[in-house]
């Protein structure tokens, strides 16, 4: 009687040293592929975790000159800086009175914004073409007091000792900026 035996042998049953190193080799050219992602993919990250903070504090300031009496817009906040922390809240009160020049430098300021109401004749911010600001009308040469531009700059260039020279041409690309109008209700 013939005992059979179903079992492979042993050398069919595992696998060569050549395939075991072209398996290993795949593997190594994947991780490297993957692990030589994740700096973009960190950066992609922080832009967009930027642009959606900018655009908060966009709405927050825009919000406010909303709110403000339309006839001293000009006079409280043309060329106001304000600082943020990391989400995106004012840091206290640093329009003046309280964090002012010193939230400048503070470890806590991330983000500043820089806002523009200019009255005609003024000069635009760089980031917005520069040049004279002859004012809004709709096309028939005047120009109409009711409604006012207003300019939101937002950067993320927080704990710089040295300050931030917003005006300056290197520094427009850390700049987003925001033009927006605002017009004068109840008339």
């Amino acid at each position: 009687m013939k005992i059979s035996n179903d079992f492979p042998s042993r050398a069919e049953r595992a696998f060569s040293l050549v395939e075991v190193t072209i398996a290993m080799a795949i593997a190594a050219v994947a991780l490297v592929t993957l692990i030589g992602m994740i700096p973009q993919g960190m950066n992609t990250m922080r832009e967009a975790g930027d642009t959606a903070i900018e655009a908060r504090i966009h709405q927050q300031i825009l919000n406010e000159l909303q709110m403000v009496d339309f006839d001293t817009i000009h006079d409280e906040y043309h060329e106001l800086i304000v600082y943020y922390d990391g989400q995106g809240e004012e840091l206290g009160d640093s329009k003046g009175t309280g964090l002012g020049d010193a939230a400048e430098g503070m470890f806590e300021h991330i983000y500043s914004a820089r806002i523009s109401v200019p009255n005609p004749g003024d000069t635009l911010p760089p980031t917005v073409g520069g040049g004279n600001f002859d004012g809004i009308g709709f096309g028939d040469g005047t120009v109409n007091s009711e409604i006012r531009l207003v300019v939101i700059e937002v950067a993320a260039v927080g704990g710089r000792g040295d300050g931030f020279d917003w005006d300056l041409e290197d520094n427009e690309a850390l700049i987003s900026s925001y033009q927006t109008s605002v017009v004068k209700m109840g008339k």
